[in-house]
């Protein structure tokens, strides 16, 4: 005969398994949630003018997991730079590369994270519409933010 605590514990760890198996099929999985995304300075960049861009919500500082990584941005599949996730800083530190687009259009910012490159991880994408440039060169750009 099975006591009432036995049928209780058994039951309770039925309803846990169901639980836990229950959340693992409804939970979103991690790669198709993405890093965050890529993120470009300025609503409306215009060709030849520059800007910066950054690995949006992926930043390091304190014991983030991301201090030192690197991140590779690119324009079109075009390589843009390289730069690394914040190091010393204990707040948030994307990494940042400028990124000047030459001729106007849609221009599609990728990013990808790690130090090798089969096992790199993908940024969410950006894509931003580049206006022609303007008649008088570097003087109809936009003031660059001073505080990064």
């Amino acid at each position: 005969m099975t006591s009432p605590w036995t049928r209780c514990a058994k039951t309770a760890a039925t309803v846990s398994a169901g639980a836990a198996a229950l959340l693992l099929a409804t939970a979103p999985d991690a790669a198709a949630a993405g890093l965050g995304p890529v993120t470009v300075e300025g609503s409306k960049p215009l060709a030849g003018c520059t800007y910066k861009v950054t690995s949006g919500d992926l930043v390091g500082g304190g014991s983030s997991a991301y201090n030192e990584m690197p991140v590779t941005f690119f324009d079109n599949g075009t390589l843009i730079g390289t730069a690394k996730i914040g190091t010393t800083v204990l707040v948030g530190n994307p990494a940042k590369v400028s990124w000047t687009p030459t001729t106007p259009g849609p221009h599609t910012l990728t990013a990808t994270l790690g130090f090798d490159t089969p096992q790199t991880l993908a940024l969410d994408p950006v894509t931003v519409q580049v206006g022609p440039s303007a008649a008088t060169g570097s003087f109809g750009c936009p003031i660059p933010s001073i505080s990064g």
